[in-house]
């Protein structure tokens, strides 16, 4: 019975008018229906390679850059190909791979029409499509009229934090924080008017990502009308590093504006200062008075305490001259921690550090790095009023260091962050606001980068960059 199948089907195969074989996962001919034999010869067919026959080629057409072999990419898919290859500059082939099972697949050979012709153009270009959608640096998606979204590319991705899967048919709200609004009323009112009002323009806000963080972000946006169906297109760049280099540099601008005129008020201060303090001590060898002596005291306690800023003016304003060694930032920071869990109370502050130990030595003047720990977690502890824990953590970078100083105090909005390193600044009642600017000067002269994350009622973070030399 399974002879007569087996004769059964050879005989339809036989019928067919294509050229049909059955070739194993190494590309070896087992059979050949009447069509492929006469076209190809009965006596080199079997047992043969397929690529040997069509062809006449010593390797798989995968060799070639601008050739896709539908064979190897069935075997290694698991799916029906179709693909028309160019035999020659006059014949086009049709070739369809079909999996069998057991290892063995069916090739199909015939001649492609028009049609066929047309399907295999607009799968190139599907592939060529999405093949440029996929490599794309920026993020793209697009909505239907349901607001749903029905395109979400790698650049997405990665920028959102979600996978294809998990997003696709979600409304685009998930994307926009809360108080932007419902942006569904947006493509409402564009379905019934047809009048774009932020078409073409680029627009700039927060978007907001899987782990419920923001980030800015640029968007161009753009519609299309195909058979009376609208489709959004957004074009979204993540513009979080440009707008932190501008904070940069307008802070290095400031930085160095400020670090002028105090420099020069500093000069001018420092001498009618001493003039001041000589006088006074010379006045006071001549009063008995013990009222008056003490009126004196104060002028000369206020004139040192004005000489002590203007030193600290002088550690902001001075170019920094680092005496650099081999030094390990965890001994550092634990020298740091260490003193300060003696100078402030431990039912109040706790101190934690989480030193990544395979951090070694980097070239740097651990003294000069000291003073900005110093300062940082001194900022932090005044941050914490009613108390709270000071968090230092160390890891390693491919070129440096980093070090985070977090703390759980009151935070600081997005204008004081623009301005905490400015000399002179400061968000408490008390103090000269000259810490932090130090300790700016003092990781640049490193080469290094100094940073503060921060919301108002979300703590503050520091974070700092040190280079390996």
């Amino acid at each position: 019975m399974k002879e007569i199948k087996k004769e059964l089907l050879k005989k339809i195969l036989d019928v067919l008018d294509y050229r049909i074989a059955i070739v194993n996962q190494n590309m070896i001919i087992h059979y050949a229906n009447k069509n492929f034999i006469d076209e190809y010869g009965q006596d080199k067919v079997i047992g043969k390679k397929c690529y040997e026959i069509i062809y006449n080629k010593k390797s798989h057409c995968s060799g070639s850059s601008d050739v896709t072999c539908p064979l190897a990419k069935s075997i290694s898919t698991g799916k029906h190909i179709r693909v028309i290859h160019k035999l020659n500059e006059e014949k086009d082939v049709l070739i369809e791979v079909y999996p069998l099972g057991q290892g063995f697949y069916g090739l199909i050979l015939t001649e492609p029409t028009g049609y066929h012709h047309l399907i295999n153009k607009i799968r190139s270009a599907e592939e060529k499509f999405k093949v440029i959608l996929d490599t794309a640096t920026d993020a793209i998606l697009s909505i239907d009229s349901n607001h749903k979204i029905i395109l979400f590319n790698n650049a997405a991705e990665r920028i959102f934090g979600y996978k294809k899967e998990e997003i696709i048919g979600k409304d685009l709200n998930i994307l926009i924080p809360s108080y932007y609004g419902d942006h569904a009323v947006y493509v409402k009112r564009l379905l019934e008017t047809r009048k774009p009002k932020i078409i073409g323009k680029t627009l700039t806000f927060n978007a907001k990502k899987k782990d419920g963080s923001e980030i800015p972000v640029e968007l161009s946006l753009s519609y299309t009308e195909l058979n009376g169906e609208i489709t959004f297109t957004a074009i979204i760049r993540d513009i979080s590093e440009q707008k932190q280099m501008k904070r940069k540099l307008l802070q290095s601008e400031r930085l160095a504006a400020v670090g002028k005129a105090v420099a020069h008020v500093a000069h001018e201060i420092k001498n009618p200062l001493m003039i001041i303090g000589g006088f006074s001590q010379q006045i006071k060898k001549h009063i008995s008075d013990e009222k008056s002596r003490k009126k004196i005291d104060m002028i000369l306690d206020e004139v040192s305490r004005l000489e002590r800023l203007i030193a600290n003016l002088g550690d902001f304003t001075k170019e920094y001259r680092l005496i650099k060694r081999p030094s390990d930032i965890n001994s550092v920071i634990n020298d740091v921690l260490k003193m300060m869990k003696e100078i402030y109370p431990k039912d109040k502050y706790r101190f934690v550090a989480h030193l990544s130990p395979e951090i070694g030595e980097i070239m740097c003047d651990p003294d000069k790095l000291k003073q900005v720990f110093i300062n940082i977690i001194t900022n932090a502890i005044q941050a914490m009023e009613n108390g709270g824990t000071v968090t230092v953590t160390t890891q390693n970078l491919t070129d440096g260091v980093e070090i985070t100083i977090e703390d759980e105090g009151k935070g600081m909005s997005e204008e004081e962050l623009l301005h905490i390193f400015e000399p002179f600044y400061t968000t408490r009642d008390s103090g000269s606001g000259l810490g932090l600017a130090i300790s700016y000067r003092i990781i640049e002269a490193h080469k290094g980068e100094i940073k503060a994350i921060s919301e108002p009622g979300k703590g503050t973070k520091f974070i700092i960059r040190l280079p390996l030399v």
